[in-house]
């Protein structure tokens, strides 16, 4: 299942983006989602480097595609407070959508997710409902809901 209460954390006190990214590389191991965290953390900072996923007011689309990922998950962070993230519009990053995709669904699953979650982040009342969701099953059901439309 690609969304699930167990790959959804709120409160978390991460103060910077690498920090971020040691946790997400180890959530995803610690989730059965991956075997190596070191490959996937090294995936996630490759990708960045090619041009930052932070997109606009406070939202991040960080992604990793790796052999070491055994199946396609979306690990969800919302954050006590901003990180730089050097994003589109120069806001801080305090809610985070990081997708993790085997390599085998790189150019499948990966731009269909990526696309999905782009277009919904473009909808002003869909990122005020995010932040304001006071639990994992909240998020889930606003997820549910837009995705389904």
């Amino acid at each position: 299942m690609l969304l699930s209460n167990d790959a959804i954390y709120l409160n978390q006190t991460l103060t910077s983006q690498a920090a971020v990214f040691d946790f997400l590389a180890k959530q995803a191991v610690a989730l059965g989602v991956a075997t190596d965290s070191g490959a996937v953390l090294a995936n996630l900072q490759e990708r960045e480097a090619l041009g930052t996923t932070g997109m606009m007011d406070g939202f991040a689309i960080p992604h990793a595609k790796d052999a070491s990922i055994k199946e396609a998950k979306v690990i969800i962070l919302k954050l006590t407070s901003g990180i730089d993230w050097q994003s589109m519009d120069g806001q801080a990053i305090d809610f985070i959508f990081c997708l993790m995709i085997p390599d085998s669904q790189a150019g499948t699953t990966h731009l269909k997710l990526l696309s999905q979650l782009a277009r919904l982040l473009m909808r002003q009342p869909v990122k005020q409902a995010l932040k304001e969701a006071p639990s994992p099953q909240a998020i889930l059901h606003i997820l549910a809901q837009e995705l389904e439309s």
